[in-house]
């Protein structure tokens, strides 16, 4: 059988290892706080709660050993989602529970019976399939009617940047999702500027909003927004006098703005080829109101990851569940607040030069009590699409909490290319270190104990150091001979 295949084999073995769960069983619940994970666990706990059973989800940071050791005697079947799989070794201490992993991280140890993760199979869950749309594969095998979620897929997959292909499109066991949501016709595509909000917001705020990539000047600036507008040749109003949104601009405008933007992009130290990545595929979710901050899913997804970022996280859970009310009205306060706060760490770290490091292979933030840890990741996103870090090496962040420090890291895909895996890079240091690590080979986090930080970092740098020179090509004398001919580069 082909990867595929073998995973949609497994798929369906663990959906009747879910559907064999006695009735009068109370099935527990544990999902991560990022857009991926509350999208993954309310699938999770929709699809159950649809076939009877009672069920509890609680949403946390990390799967430590605190979480072990909190696990009540009177629930049997606990599901780990969005995590686990890089854990296995402590979730091994668990006994007398039957334990479910849905997850696409790197794993650790031998695959479990009731673990589903698609790097078993050959499928990249850094690129092709977040833990969302694991999930949504085995809610539809679950019960059919659950396509519907395959919008959270979406979601999800979007809130771990998995728009990898060419203009923003999705590749491998996401492009199926994709395909499948467009048939149900819960999801609409089409090719636009990537700025925050496009469908449901005035141009002006859609440009201040926007945050990845970060625009220097216009971020979080409407004034400044509309002085570029205008210097651009485009009128910001209609000729009612309400704002022009991006579906009000004419084919000549659409094009002057695009090209304004990618040229403001790279004359803010951006590089050409991310620039223009500004352009691409726009997901639209048409059952969504007009205005509304989930018809955009991209704008869907930042919503649902400031949720839990900013430990709103039953309310980020009750909007995938569908709740289009009263959480909704409160989501809009927690967006402007989780905008204002990055905003604020941004400010923060460019005006305070002392909080970053540049090693010879790796650089970092030192966000120490300032930056809270759970928007730690979040923001390296966004800060890698500003001139202060160059993009040839990972950023790595640290945030200090309650007895711990949290480490968040990144790397471009043109490293990953080259080799570079942060997840078992990271896994490795943090454990050197007595704490805790790992992810996929583009993004990782560990906790690490207090103190450990300049070590951390230093021993890192070294084992990227012999990663890069690892996969360095080799090139022999004759080689270097035939290069430089004539004194000329060839």
């Amino acid at each position: 059988m082909s990867g595929h295949e073998e995973f949609f084999h497994k798929i369906k073995y663990v959906a009747e290892l879910v559907k064999n769960i006695p009735d009068d069983e109370e099935v527990l619940i544990f999902s991560h706080l990022d857009a991926d994970g509350l999208t993954a666990g309310s699938i999770v706990f929709k699809s159950l709660m649809d076939i009877g059973l009672s069920t509890c989800i609680k949403i946390i940071k990390q799967l430590d050993e605190s979480v072990i050791n909190s696990l009540p005697s009177n629930r049997e079947y606990i599901f780990f989602v969005d995590m686990g799989s890089g854990q296995k070794s402590l979730i091994s201490t668990i006994n007398n529970k039957k334990v479910f992993i849905i997850d696409h991280h790197q794993p650790e140890l031998q695959e479990l019976e009731g673990e589903i993760n698609p790097h078993y199979f050959g499928i990249d869950g850094s690129m092709e399939i977040s833990t969302s749309g694991v999930a949504y594969f085995l809610a539809k095998e679950i019960n059919n009617k659950n396509v519907k979620l395959s919008q959270l897929a979406i979601v999800g997959a979007l809130g771990d940047m998995q728009d990898r292909g060419e203009r923003g499109t999705f590749i491998g066991l996401n492009s199926i999702i994709a395909k499948e949501a467009e048939t149900a016709k819960i999801l609409r595509t089409k090719l636009g500027l990537r700025l925050y909000g496009s469908e449901s917001r005035p141009l002006i705020q859609c440009l201040a909003n926007t945050m990845d990539p970060y625009l220097p000047g216009l971020t979080g600036d409407e004034g400044a927004c509309l002085k570029f507008i205008k210097s651009l040749g485009i009128e910001p109003k209609k000729i009612d006098g309400s704002w022009k949104t991006q579906s009000d601009l004419s084919s000549e405008e659409l094009r002057a703005l695009i090209s304004g933007l990618i040229k403001y992009l790279i004359s803010t130290g951006l590089p050409s080829k991310e620039a223009e990545k500004i352009v691409g595929t726009i997901y639209i979710f048409p059952n969504e109101a007009e205005d509304s901050p989930l018809r955009d899913a991209r704008e869907f997804s930042s919503s649902i990851n400031a949720c839990g970022r900013m430990g709103k996280y039953g309310l980020g859970i009750s909007i995938c569940l569908g709740d289009r009310n009263q959480a909704l009205m409160e989501l809009k306060q927690v967006i402007q607040e989780y905008r204002r706060t990055i905003s604020r760490y941004i400010n923060w770290i460019l005006s305070n030069s002392e909080s970053i490091k540049i090693l010879s292979h790796v650089q970092a933030i030192h966000g120490g009590t300032t930056i809270d840890d759970k928007l730690l990741s979040p923001l390296l996103s966004i800060l890698y699409t500003t001139k202060l870090f160059s993009r040839d090496k990972p950023i790595i962040g640290f945030s200090s909490s309650s007895g711990y420090v949290k480490v968040s890291a990144r790397a471009p895909l043109e490293l990953v290319n080259r080799g570079i895996n942060l997840g078992l890079l990271i896994k490795d240091a943090a454990e050197k270190f007595g704490g805790i690590g790992g992810g996929h080979n583009i993004a990782a986090g560990a906790q690490i104990p207090l103190g450990k930080e300049e070590e951390f970092l230093m021993y890192l740098n070294e084992i990227i150091k012999r990663e890069f020179d690892h996969f360095a090509p080799k090139v022999d004398n004759q080689e270097i001979h035939a290069i430089k001919r004539d004194g000329e580069i060839h």
